[in-house]
């Protein structure tokens, strides 16, 4: 119930929400794994080598401000990298903007591994 008082304060000035570092990197790595399910070679349930690690770094006078995030997965081989690089890009852009409210200015995605398919004995597949 909104009393009287409450309504005559301006949106601006009844107080800011404040989104933690932690928590949008948490958002983005959900986003970056929903991606690599979804574009993978062998999308569906997630994969063996489907990681992300993610750091986040914030720009702006205010408390939302400006995203810069960083990803860095692992991925099957043989893949389509660019097009899986970018399915990350876009869908950690648009969970980041919709789910914290701030905009994100830059997606960074660095592959640190291609996990090949390995033979039956274990041995590397040539």
């Amino acid at each position: 119930m909104t009393t009287p008082e409450a309504s005559s304060v301006e949106a601006g000035a009844r107080g800011a929400t404040h989104v933690a570092d932690r928590v949008v990197a948490k958002i983005a790595m959900q986003a970056a794994r929903e991606a690599l399910r979804a574009s993978g070679p062998t999308a569906g349930p997630m994969r063996a080598n489907a990681r992300a690690k993610v750091s986040v770094s914030r720009h702006g006078k205010n408390d939302l401000g400006q995203a810069h995030v960083q990803v860095s997965v692992d991925l099957d081989y043989p893949t389509r990298i660019g097009s899986q690089c970018a399915e990350v890009r876009r869908r950690v852009r648009e969970r980041v903007e919709n789910l914290a409210g701030m905009s994100v200015r830059q997606v960074a995605v660095s592959v640190e591994g291609l996990h090949g398919p390995q033979s039956s004995d274990g041995e590397r597949v040539r």
